[in-house]
């Protein structure tokens, strides 16, 4: 639990205790001013104490690393001010809800390896400020990837790998031109690779790999002049790697693409343009 002499600090706005083994935060609550709180890499378990909906001021959430459990954003769902959510490894469930949309100061979301199913809200369009947002290892979040994130022009880390989401790339997320990390391998997610992709031009690390993408990789993603890492591999893409993305391996002094994996059934030269093919 909380040491005693902490509970009479009640206009405490900044509160950090990760890494211990702590297993009681039920007064929580009487923090009721504090804007940042970390509470990661503890021994919690069940679901978070009633008393958390008191912290309506908080600005920055970390739960990570626990063994929380139940419908977090029942609690959530109200805190408007909050800029910064990490709730990833745990065990949380329920849907991610609607009211999302109303955080609009959210800047990075960390919901990976937990128990939620369902979508991700097309709310999330609404969050103007968003930098980052993660929910990977989920297997029960899926449907299509809102297009709604090609509002966000903010973007700039997207990881949604290793989940059930299906459907196309939507190629919206080509107006996010500060995007720089793309993951989303591991998924159910088929049609031809967006040309439009190829405005990303701060991409550094594109993953696709595990889809069922099929069609030609375009030729248009060697306009990625930053790309250092590219991932196609098991996927049901065909035809000739384009030369000019080739010729992202070799640029002098410039970023120079490390890593471009394809499917075998895509011709590409190993090792002078592909690393590998799988």
């Amino acid at each position: 639990a909380l040491p005693s002499p902490l509970y009479k600090l009640f206009n405490l706005q900044t509160l950090f205790l990760e890494q211990n083994q702590l297993t009681n935060i039920d007064a929580i609550g009487e923090y009721r001013y504090l804007e940042h709180l970390s509470v990661s890499k503890n021994a919690f378990q069940g679901p978070l104490p009633e008393s958390f909906k008191q912290l309506k001021y908080l600005k920055t959430l970390y739960l990570h690393t626990n063994a929380f459990t139940g419908q977090v954003f029942d609690i959530l769902k109200d805190f408007k001010k909050l800029e910064l959510l990490d709730l990833a490894f745990n065990k949380f469930e329920g849907t991610l809800p609607a009211e999302l949309g109303e955080m609009s100061n959210l800047t990075s979301v960390f919901l990976g390896h937990n128990e939620f199913r369902g979508t991700i809200p097309v709310e999330i369009g609404r969050c103007p400020n968003l930098k980052e947002f993660q929910i990977d290892a989920s297997h029960k979040i899926g449907g299509p990837i809102p297009t709604e994130f090609g509002r966000l022009t903010n973007l700039e880390f997207l990881k949604l790998d290793t989940c059930a989401f299906n459907g196309t790339l939507p190629k919206e997320l080509a107006e996010c031109q500060k995007l720089y990390f793309l993951d989303v391998n591991s998924n159910e997610l088929g049609g031809p690779i967006p040309s439009e992709y190829g405005r990303l031009g701060n991409m550094k690390t594109l993953g696709l790999a595990n889809n069922d993408f099929i069609g030609t990789i375009p030729a248009e993603l060697s306009q990625m002049a930053t790309l250092e890492k590219a991932y196609f591999q098991n996927t049901d893409l065909q035809g000739d790697m384009p030369q000019e993305i080739c010729n992202l391996r070799d640029r002098g002094n410039q970023t120079v693409l490390e890593e471009l994996v394809v499917p075998c059934d895509v011709e590409c030269q190993i090792p002078q343009c592909c690393t590998r093919c799988s």
